[in-house]
């Protein structure tokens, strides 16, 4: 049976904790093997992202593999709602998996229209690499001891907070969470307190970073947030101030879409910009060669 990559809840915890590792042992993110040649796969992306369309295709690229893209302008996820039997009829005969980006992880289950493998790397409902990665990140600066760790997200959910909050399952981590009042909904509350973790909502960027040594920056909810509200959403130094000495910044969206990051604080040597990007590459990787482990 293919093999899927949807959300971190179905992964489950031992796999979830297997891909960390294996990715964590990658000595080089840019390293070249020939696991995945003269396999193909197409990239369905609903919304444009360069940043995640570019890291998914070096991680084919430098296995031996091929990516063909299709872009929101070709209107495709109209083609997946009315006519599924079609289109994957057409995936399955041409190509060996399946990448998606921009539409919900819910709809790409396994079922008998699916039956080929399928990567998920980012929805809004889930960014289970991302969730990997950025904890790959986080243990390189505890001594992997993540029981002493304790994250703040600051501003509008993404793919990738859903990621960070399932996760709380499998990690044992806490998050503390400061949402803008138009993106607060009780059904978070719920879903955390499904999770059984320790996770806690705040009302502002200060208290939620209080007691932090990461702070992840989300969404800037433009078109909207006004620019008031976009101007309360950002990570200064006075936010970061509140935060545990020598906080780490990660970025929880493409850094075009996330929340404004003062220059001295997306500048300093405690941003792990590219140590997320190193990151990602190296679990993109370790997933790949999962889907066709078996």
């Amino acid at each position: 049976m293919a093999r899927y990559i949807t959300n971190l809840k179905d992964l489950g915890k031992d796999l979830a904790w297997t891909l960390l590792q294996q990715a964590r042992g990658i000595p080089e993110a840019k390293g070249i093997d020939d696991f995945l040649e003269d396999k193909t796969f197409v990239l369905l992306f609903a919304k444009s992202d360069l940043s995640e369309r570019l890291c998914v295709t070096a991680a084919i690229r430098q296995m031996r593999g091929h990516a063909v893209y299709m872009g929101p302008e070709e209107k495709w996820e109209e083609t997946v709602s009315q006519f599924p039997a079609a289109l994957m009829g057409s995936i399955r005969y041409y190509m060996d998996g399946v990448i998606v980006y921009g539409m919900r992880a819910s709809q790409w289950q396994p079922g008998p229209e699916v039956d080929f493998p399928v990567l998920n790397v980012g929805s809004m409902d889930a960014h289970p690499a991302h969730a990997i990665a950025d904890i790959a990140c986080m243990m390189r600066y505890c001594h992997d001891d993540l029981r002493k760790v304790r994250i703040a997200w600051i501003g509008a959910p993404t793919g990738t907070m859903f990621s960070l909050m399932e996760a709380t399952m499998f990690f044992p981590f806490a998050m503390q969470i400061a949402l803008p009042d138009m993106y607060r909904n009780p059904i978070y509350e719920t879903l955390a307190s499904d999770y059984m973790s320790d996770i806690t909502f705040f009302e502002t960027p200060k208290e939620a970073v209080k007691n932090c040594q990461f702070v992840f920056a989300g969404n800037s909810g433009r078109g909207m947030l006004s620019l008031e509200q976009i101007n309360r959403w950002s990570l200064t130094r006075e936010i970061m101030s509140h935060a545990e000495d020598n906080a780490h910044v990660l970025l929880g969206t493409a850094p075009m879409k996330a929340i404004p990051i003062e220059n001295e604080v997306i500048g300093s040597k405690n941003a792990l910009l590219l140590l997320q990007a190193e990151n990602r590459l190296r679990v993109y990787k370790r997933m790949l060669h999962w889907l066709y482990e078996y």
